[in-house]
């Protein structure tokens, strides 16, 4: 049930139909009910009717203004927006003026999203860009106003445009936004995997009208594929630390073995411990139960004790110093959310036949990678 509670809480799970009826939304609203999906997004019409007529159902409600495509006058998105704020919505997704964007009408985009920011108050912002329809120069541009205007979420897409979000968008949007806005992935994410996908690149939050159907899915795999526990055997080295370095995994599940491995010309042991764990859970797409074997005390003790401790002081160590290796510990930490680990601590060189086989791999992986640079 942990994983369903970890993926809903990042999806808001939508219906922005224009063909919807009542009928339809009653249905959604249904199906709303059996996930604790971070919010629903839904369309000013219906959340008036949700207010008249569900008064005894609690959601945390996201709605849209200038929708969909973005060109109104600021008075009316303005106007759109002080109406949603009446209805008591908890967040809003704007659509940008892509006319003015594309323009290079950057002081005009500035004092529209001043004025929304301002109105809206503590609300939280998403200003959807429409992605499908920007260059790279573009989204960037649009990402700094965001950033500078305080805008809470760049979201990719409203989900009427040619094509939705990409993973490259994600990149792309992560790559200027340095961690300094947050990312909803939204249009045509449809499946377990696409939200999978959005999340291991970035995207903090998903947008989709598939939200049910891929919860289902997720639970269907939770029956189907956790009743046999895979062991994994991880290492890692660095040549020099830092230097040439190689990670290895052996994956044992019933009598099949599997081998990963992998290196770096320039790395430390933590980083290769961290990165064999991390290519070991990501060989498997659905949900399992995993044993991983380790010789690493800083990958065991990280996961399991330190890191909850950094988060809670914005990834600084107890001294005040930013934690080491954040990426690393952010993607290891949504995969074992996703699958269900054992962790188990084995002495390193004492006799152990699966890690001396890993230990092995992981050196000779390292002096490849030295004897190529």
């Amino acid at each position: 049930m942990n994983k369903i509670k970890n993926i809903a809480s990042k999806i808001d799970y939508t219906y922005l139909k224009p063909e919807g009826s009542y009928k339809e939304f009653e249905d959604f609203l249904s199906k709303a009910k059996k996930y604790p999906f971070r919010s629903i997004c839904i369309p000013p019409t219906l959340v008036f009717y949700l207010k008249e007529n569900f008064k005894d159902l609690e959601f945390k409600i996201t709605s849209v203004a200038g929708f969909p495509l973005g060109f109104s006058l600021t008075e009316i998105k303005l106007a759109e927006i002080e109406d949603l704020l009446k209805l008591g919505v908890d967040e809003i997704d704007f659509v940008l003026n892509l006319i003015w964007l594309k323009s290079k009408e950057y002081k005009k985009l500035e004092k529209e999203l001043l004025s929304i920011r301002k109105i809206a108050k503590d609300k939280v912002l998403k200003g959807i860009i429409e992605t499908a329809y920007l260059e790279e120069e573009e989204i960037k541009s649009a990402v700094e106003l965001l950033i500078f205007t305080g805008i809470d979420f760049v979201k990719t897409s409203t989900g009427f445009a040619k094509r939705g979000a990409t993973l490259e968008d994600i990149k792309i949007i992560k790559k200027f936004s340095r961690e300094r806005i947050k990312i909803k992935a939204s249009g045509g994410i449809r499946t377990l995997k696409d939200v999978l996908n959005f999340l291991s690149v970035g995207a903090d939050v998903i947008g989709t009208s598939s939200g049910y159907e891929i919860l289902q899915e997720l639970e269907n795999l939770k029956e189907d594929s956790q009743s046999e526990e895979i062991e994994i055997y991880v290492d890692g080295c660095s040549l020099g630390n830092p230097g040439p370095g190689g990670w290895a995994v052996l994956i044992r599940s019933g009598e099949k073995e599997e081998i990963l491995t992998g290196g770096e010309p320039f790395t430390t042991n933590n980083q290769m411990e961290l990165k064999a764990v991390i290519y070991a859970l990501s060989h498997f797409k659905e949900p399992k139960k995993i044993k991983i074997y380790t010789d690493s005390e800083y990958v065991i003790k990280g996961i399991t004790e330190w890191l909850s401790k950094w988060k809670k002081r914005g990834y600084t160590t107890s001294e005040g110093i930013p934690v080491k290796n954040r990426e690393l510990w952010e993607e290891l930490e949504k995969l074992v959310n996703f699958h269900k680990v054992k962790w188990e601590k084995v002495r390193a060189h004492s006799g152990d036949f699966y890690n001396e086989r890993v230990d092995k791999i992981a050196k000779e992986s390292a002096e490849k990678w030295k004897k190529n640079f």
